[in-house]
């Protein structure tokens, strides 16, 4: 609509919310599972590929544009044709995450997986507990049902699934 609102053939919100909840109750009855925020599968068919991005796993991209992650170090090809068919192979933004920037998106990445973050993972990887570095989100995202502490995870709640992007933004570290 040319005044900003809400085209009419869109449902509403209620509407929205109503398919959401129920294209869960339908896919679990055939045998799918969600295994992340958006997505499910039948046991054993989770997306490999997106699990490595949400994990931090390494990653090397191949061809025009393609991004890789290696060792802590995100850069991309060239996306001009010419260059790259040129052998222009140079990596192309490059950028070294800091220590924050990796406990960052361990914790915001993590949680969109159902199982959510590992409490032994984070320190393996850190050398630091998560309540740690996290000492006022965790418990302020807990207390108001968000997150729940599992004893050896942190998971988004359902209503913090709904809300996923209120509860991630509060592990970016400045």
């Amino acid at each position: 609509r040319e005044d900003g609102g809400t085209p009419r053939w869109l449902p509403g919100e209620e509407s929205e919310r109503a398919m959401y909840e129920l294209t869960g109750v339908l896919l679990a009855e055939h045998g799918y599972e969600r295994y992340e925020i958006s997505n499910y599968a039948k046991k054993g068919f989770a997306c490999r590929h997106n699990i490595g991005y949400w994990t931090g796993e390494a990653y090397l991209g191949l061809g025009l544009g393609a991004s890789s992650y290696i060792e802590g170090i995100r850069f991309c090809n060239t996306s001009e044709l010419d260059e790259y068919l040129s052998g222009d192979f140079a990596p192309r933004d490059v950028q070294k995450l800091s220590k924050n920037d990796r406990m960052a998106e361990f914790f915001y990445l993590g949680l969109r997986m159902s199982v959510g973050v590992s409490k032994a993972d984070f320190i393996a990887q850190f050398g630091l507990r998560a309540e740690q570095v996290y000492m006022q989100e965790l418990p302020e995202l807990i207390g108001s049902g968000l997150l729940e502490d599992t004893g050896a995870r942190y998971r988004l709640t359902d209503y913090g699934r709904d809300v996923s992007n209120q509860v991630l933004w509060r592990f970016l570290l400045g």
